[in-house]
């Protein structure tokens, strides 16, 4: 069972549509997958009934189906931090006129779950992208408040995978970021663009998630700088209070 879940997972990987190429034939998908023909149209049909694929009847090819676009948004408008976050976004992107992301940990990656976007730079971020905790304002504004133990498993892990070269400087960075409650990045996940991160925290005083903006380099004044970091801390605040947080925790 678990191998026809593997490959399930991994036509379905397979089949997620690009600028270049939006259907698959199966026998497209076969060659792709080195799985015989005879099991793909098995498995894609098995998935077609419930919804996770559809095949256009004209062309005979198959794309995702919706189903995955109903669980992917249930999940995301389900999430308590997402909601009570929306408004404050909405805020923060009137008030900076700039584009804001709300990340949050899961493993050793930050994933972005929900994003308003003002400028077409950070438009490479959508909804649903990962990268490395160890990468980027709004994911180093996670990884810093962590518990030790747990940042330092996750640091671990980053340097095992080839994500870390250099652990001291990483330490410093997250130790001001610690410090600070502020986290700021030059052109590490889109070059050309600034991002400014801060942490939003639980009832219970753990760090769940990460508010941050993005502006273009062209944009940087110290005053402006200045006022976009008061901006993202605050939003941080108002969130953090929202699920519950006291300050003095």
């Amino acid at each position: 069972m678990s191998e026809v879940i593997r490959k399930s997972v991994a036509l379905l990987t397979t089949i997620v549509p690009t600028e270049d190429q939006e259907e698959w034939s199966a026998t497209e998908v076969s060659r792709q997958l080195d799985i015989p023909i005879q099991t793909v149209h098995r498995l894609l049909s098995s998935l077609a009934e419930y919804g996770f694929v559809f095949q256009n009847h004209e062309t005979k090819k198959f794309r995702l189906g919706f189903t995955l676009m109903q669980l992917g948004f249930s999940i995301r408008d389900n999430l308590a931090i997402r909601n009570s976050a929306l408004p404050t976004m909405e805020k923060l992107m009137k008030n900076t006129g700039e584009s804001v992301y709300l990340t949050v940990p899961e493993g050793t990656e930050g994933v972005i779950v929900d994003c308003l976007h003002k400028n077409l730079l950070s438009k490479e971020r959508e909804i649903g992208t990962r990268t490395p905790l160890c990468v980027g304002a709004s994911n180093q504004a996670i990884l810093s408040h962590l518990s030790s133990d747990m940042k330092q498993q996750i640091i671990q892990k980053l340097v095992e995978q080839g994500e870390i070269s250099d652990v001291h400087t990483l330490e410093s960075e997250l130790k001001s970021i610690t410090k600070w409650k502020i986290a700021n990045s030059f052109g590490e996940m889109t070059k050309g663009t600034v991002t400014i991160a801060a942490p939003i925290f639980s009832w219970e005083g753990k760090v769940v998630a990460s508010i941050s903006t993005v502006f273009t380099e062209t944009n940087i004044k110290d005053q402006r700088f200045k006022y976009m970091m008061s901006e993202v801390k605050k939003a941080a605040g108002v969130i953090s209070e929202e699920l519950g947080w006291l300050k003095s925790s």
